[in-house]
């Protein structure tokens, strides 16, 4: 640890760092998973029930298209740790639950944990690969 960065702050990065089979075809990893299907239709922040409510979760403000892409990619970081960190709690009760109470307990935890937190990581990690690779193309492309 010669950079004298914090062991957590070394396995953020790695972790939150998008890797090149994410990046690949635009995201068509989790494209396949379903990520933008479940992106579509998850009730509480979906694109139809946004387009509903007629909210904008890009905000391109003064600083312009690269600073709003560049401050979303790190909301998504926030909202995938929030979810990463329910969806451990939530399992650890599942397999708790699972020797205690029963298998069923424990198949009935690990689908809503899939439904309420690993599908949300998936569409974070979907949004942020497709952000990173918008990203480079703008710094490819200086006039952007």
């Amino acid at each position: 640890m010669a950079s004298g960065k914090p062991i957590l702050s070394i396995l953020s990065d790695w972790y939150f760092t998008s890797k090149p089979f994410e990046l690949r075809r635009n995201g068509e990893l989790y494209e396949r998973l379903g990520a933008r299907f479940y992106k579509k239709y998850v009730p509480t922040s979906g694109d139809v029930i946004t387009r509903f409510r007629k909210k904008k979760r890009l905000k391109i403000h003064q600083a312009g298209r690269r600073k709003a892409l560049e401050e979303h990619e790190k909301q998504t970081r926030t909202w995938e740790w929030r979810h990463l960190v329910s969806a451990i709690i939530l399992q650890a009760w599942a397999i708790f639950a699972g020797f205690t109470i029963g298998a069923e307990h424990f198949w009935i935890s690990t689908m809503i944990n899939l439904v309420v937190n690993i599908y949300p990581i998936i569409v974070q990690r979907f949004n942020r690969a497709r952000i990173v690779l918008c990203l480079g193309r703008m710094r490819a492309d200086k006039s952007l």
